[in-house]
């Protein structure tokens, strides 16, 4: 599911392009926009995993996803993102986002307009950073959950909808909703609005479990996506630069179950400009040791 979380960061990017830069703002204004995205395969450049579809004066209407869904973006009069709705023959998704002084503070997950699953985050006054994300699940729902294959919107922009079911399903609480609780850590260093995240505690109460990532980066080159603040599936958003390497370590009852690592290669001339915003890159799984490759277009 890796995959669709990176596509959320370009789907926010583009999703706001067109809008002014204020400091206070969660509005980012990136150097180049992605047109199209294939993974895994160069095979058939006239068949790509992912299209940007722009409308007038170059704003992002929607984005269609292997040819079998089609995300459509609303706005906001201020030009924030207001909800991406995800409309199927047997069942409509729907993201609604809200947001205080034009920062993020909600997003609200809907099934046929029923809520499934909300998440609310709290920041630091200061920097205005996000420091603890809350997230609540409408349990019975992600225990028989007969759209995790097909969540495509879900899968895209909040996380991986079968590890939720998975989870979920394990949770010995007759409670109706079940919680999780993430804090967030960035590097040290100035106390830019924005900065690298050095690690993301996940906590599970329901089941004693916490899961840890930490993350190290290649200081030399630019992450395209950064600054996109409602780019939650794996944060993809809040760091300046690309990542190297992902560490991720779950824990049951203090005793550690599961390690996985993930590395990322940015090597090569493969750069749209001088900010080395990647065209290309490889991420390989400690799991099987495969790399995958990521092709990026951008519009000219």
């Amino acid at each position: 599911m890796k995959k669709y979380a990176f596509l959320l960061a370009l789907a926010a990017v583009l999703a706001v392009s067109f809008s002014s830069c204020k400091p206070d703002d969660e509005i980012y204004n990136p150097k180049c926009k992605i047109s199209k995205i294939w993974y895994y395969s160069n095979s058939d450049w006239d068949h790509p995993d992912v299209t940007f579809l722009y409308g007038k004066g170059g704003v992002l209407d929607s984005i269609r996803l292997d040819s079998t869904a089609s995300f459509v973006f609303g706005y906001n009069k201020d030009k924030t993102v207001s909800n991406i709705v995800n409309a199927q023959p047997d069942y409509t998704e729907v993201i609604e986002i809200t947001y205080t002084d034009r920062l993020v503070d909600k997003m609200v997950y809907k099934v046929d307009d029923v809520v499934r699953k909300e998440i609310t985050f709290t920041r630091d006054e200061e920097t205005t950073r996000i420091t603890k994300i809350e997230e609540v699940y409408d349990k019975e729902f992600y225990e028989s959950f007969m759209y995790q294959k097909k969540s495509k919107l879900y899968n895209t922009f909040l996380g991986d909808a079968d590890a939720a079911h998975e989870w979920i399903q394990r949770v010995p609480t007759k409670d109706l909703m079940v919680h999780c609780t993430k804090i967030v850590t960035y590097d040290p260093g100035e106390k830019k609005k924005y900065e690298n995240i050095s690690k993301i505690e996940e906590f599970y109460p329901n089941l004693n479990q916490e899961i840890i990532h930490t993350y190290t980066y290649d200081m030399e080159t630019y992450n395209p996506y950064y600054g996109l603040q409602y780019a939650y599936a794996d944060m993809s958003g809040y760091y300046v630069n690309n990542v190297l390497k992902e560490q991720q370590t779950v824990k049951t009852n203090g005793v550690q179950t599961k390690y996985v690592e993930y590395t990322y290669d940015y090597s090569g001339e493969n750069f749209i400009n001088k900010k080395k915003y990647p065209r290309q890159f490889t991420r390989t799984s400690s799991e099987n040791n495969i790399p995958r490759n990521i092709y990026i277009l951008y519009v000219k």
